[in-house]
């Protein structure tokens, strides 16, 4: 037992005195690859309309729903009645949202306020009790209501920074997620929106408390290759396409 401090310090001496022989003996490992991203897309401002026509939106679309998501369009006076027929139908009252200011869609929040709607912003209280009730009240939500910073056609993913007035749970704990999309943040790709974003892109990433990304819903798979839905996030991703 004396000697095991000795015997691990020549056992590690010969190890690198081993890839030190390997690497002199080594061929010349090739140059690495220059990789050019290629410049974002430029699309005609009909593309961007949220019509069935448009490339991009179609593109979203399919890769979405081959997903299990949903995908809508409509214009943006028609998604307050469209959210509270749908709470209507599951027998829900509460919903866990962004702030308005966040939201594609002026005076949504209120609207659905009116119609008996109560709109949980997601802030916790930093002390207790109250923290952990108002935890308890907004962990109970069943559906979310987000905007989206950015969406991307070739896979069908939601970009959602966190912060103040964004929060996490309204995309993460809740059974349905519906996020609107303005049609100005969809993209191609990951790539395409940070060439397009440029610098503010860094600056906006590193000031977020938060960056997910979603590709439709939660999907888990065990050792048998069982999926599962929903086991982790949202069972339901309902993605509205907010046209003008």
């Amino acid at each position: 037992m004396d000697n095991l401090p000795t015997n691990r310090a020549n056992s590690r001496a010969r190890i690198l005195a081993s890839v030190r022989a390997s690497l002199q003996g080594a061929r010349h490992l090739p140059a690495a690859p220059e990789v050019t991203l290629a410049p974002p897309a430029v699309f005609a401002p009909d593309t961007l309309s949220g019509t069935p026509q448009s490339p991009l939106v179609a593109q979203f679309a399919a890769e979405l729903q081959q997903l299990s998501g949903t995908f809508l369009s409509m214009p943006a006076g028609e998604v307050a009645g469209w959210v509270g027929q749908l709470l209507a139908q599951r027998g829900v009252n509460e919903i866990l949202a962004w702030q308005a200011a966040d939201l594609p869609v002026p005076n949504l929040l209120d609207e659905l306020q009116k119609g008996g709607t109560t709109v949980l912003d997601g802030v916790l209280p930093p002390d207790e009790p109250g923290r952990s009730q108002a935890l308890t009240r907004v962990q109970a939500a069943t559906i979310g209501l987000t905007g989206a910073d950015a969406a991307f056609a070739e896979t069908g993913t939601l970009a959602l920074q966190a912060g103040p007035g964004r929060p996490r749970l309204a995309s993460l704990s809740v059974r349905t997620h519906i996020a609107l999309l303005d049609p100005a943040r969809l993209y191609p790709s990951w790539a395409s929106w940070l060439a397009a974003e440029g610098p503010q892109a860094a600056e906006r990433l590193t000031s977020a408390s938060n960056l997910t990304l979603i590709t439709g819903p939660s999907r888990t798979g065990d050792i048998e290759m069982t999926l599962t839905v929903g086991v982790h996030g949202p069972g339901e991703v309902i993605v509205i396409l907010v046209s003008r």
